[in-house]
């Protein structure tokens, strides 16, 4: 290879290591006296954003009170598949409800607020406060900072923006959707790019032999040498093929969705979900967030949530369907959660208001599902429940986002981790496993 032809690729190499430097939190960059906590489980984190109505998703209730308007036929909701009790999601949930043994349902999360910047940074973080800032990571962000993937963590389609704090005890890097084309961009497609990435590592590897041939073995050296061997990995795995959706990967979301979906935004939601699969598949990624918006619903309940619910629980049936297919399912953590939930009563507008009693729905992992764990009153407020069975008790817990974070953490990284994070607490309710 000739001097100027380096130098032109000298731009794409510069961009390679820094990339591989990025995206190597467990390489010769991390920090040697981090702890390490092997992932047990992929996590896909999802934000159902704006304060989902539980009524038409994981707590829907039988009958009305004077405090709340049950503004559907409960004969219309949607009984869990392979549950031993009748345990119900909402009525526009048929797809999803097929998969019920292995869907653990999260009933009467104390939200502590009906702010949408604060609920969801407690959802995500386990840290309530009212302005919403914490100095706090938010779970996948401390899930991603034990991982070893090529990426540890991406956030597609309307994902909140992960948070990272001084507390983590690895690096961590995120490659947002807005970036995204640029990682595709900078892993070799052609055989004629790899073969001229492969020439200019294979010149660097020469290089550095000849320097510590001379100077001796450093920490730099090593460290430009680790990341040489990750980036030669990623060539030899065509990183760059898996990072790209094919239009047959494409049709399958689509197709699920149907031609007359009136979700907004719905192949955008398709497209994430299909390239989740790919990258899960291919072992690229450790943590996956989006979401879906749409739920700050104030007007006219019906109208507004049916197309999102529909269009979502076609998808994400889809997505957990994939997931069994590919053998993932069980190796997979999927966390749908919201700001908030939605009042009791329908407002003058036919629609529902913030309220401060949420919900969350987990798929996968190995959980022993077809069940529910936590439970609202006849008004929707939150009730006591047992930990270690999640069924109501005088006696018991109240649940939140730290036991939902702390749960999914110990799921995750393991229980010791959770001694590093003294704010979140994992229940036995939300960690049993199937038998």
């Amino acid at each position: 290879m000739d001097r100027r032809s380096f130098l032109e690729a000298g731009v794409s190499l510069s961009a390679t290591f820094a990339l591989s430097k990025l995206l190597s939190p467990q390489s010769a960059f991390a920090q040697d006296s981090a702890e390490d906590f092997p992932v047990k489980r992929k996590l896909v984190w999802i934000h159902m954003n704006g304060g989902w109505d539980i009524l038409e998703t994981v707590d829907p209730k039988q009958n009305s009170t004077s405090k709340l308007d049950v503004a559907y036929d409960y004969g219309l909701t949607q009984s869990l598949s392979g549950a031993s009790q009748d345990v119900r999601l909402g009525r526009w949930w048929p797809n999803t409800a097929k998969h019920g043994s292995d869907l653990l349902l999260v009933r009467g999360l104390a939200m502590g607020t009906t702010s949408h910047d604060a609920g969801s940074v407690y959802a995500d973080t386990g840290v309530l406060s009212n302005s919403g800032n914490v100095n706090a990571a938010s779970v996948p962000t401390i899930v991603a900072s034990q991982s070893g993937a090529t990426i540890p963590l991406i956030q597609l389609n309307g994902g909140d923006n992960p948070r990272l704090d001084r507390g983590l005890l690895k690096p961590v890097s995120v490659v947002r959707a807005g970036d995204l084309r640029l990682y595709q961009e900078l892993f070799p497609l052609t055989s004629t790019a790899v073969a001229s990435r492969t020439k200019i590592l294979e010149y660097s590897r020469k290089s550095l032999l000849r320097f510590q041939s001379s100077a001796g073995t450093n920490d730099r050296a090593s460290g430009i040498d680790a990341a040489r061997l990750k980036i030669q990995g990623q060539i030899d795995a065509g990183v760059g093929n898996k990072l790209q959706l094919e239009a047959s990967e494409r049709a399958v979301f689509t197709s699920a969705l149907g031609t007359d979906s009136r979700m907004g935004g719905a192949q955008g939601v398709a497209d994430s979900f299909a390239l989740a699969v790919k990258l899960l598949k291919n072992d690229l990624v450790t943590c996956i967030n989006m979401g879906v918006g749409g739920f700050d619903t104030h007007t006219q309940q019906d109208r507004s949530l049916m197309p999102i619910l529909t269009g979502f629980d076609a998808l994400f049936a889809t997505f957990i369907e994939q997931l069994k297919v590919n053998g993932l399912l069980s190796s997979t953590l999927v966390v749908l959660y919201s700001d908030f939930g939605r009042t009791p009563k329908i407002n003058r507008s036919s629609g529902r208001d913030h309220w401060p009693v949420g919900g969350a729905l987990i798929a996968g992992g190995g959980l022993a599902g077809g069940r529910a764990v936590g439970a609202t009153d006849e008004n929707l407020l939150a009730l006591n429940v047992d930990p270690s069975t999640g069924l109501i008790s005088n006696s018991g817990i109240q649940l939140s986002p730290v036991h939902l974070g702390g749960s999914i953490i110990e799921l995750t990284l393991g229980s010791g981790y959770l001694s590093k994070r003294p704010y979140l607490e994992s229940i036995p309710a939300l960690t049993r496993l199937k038998s």
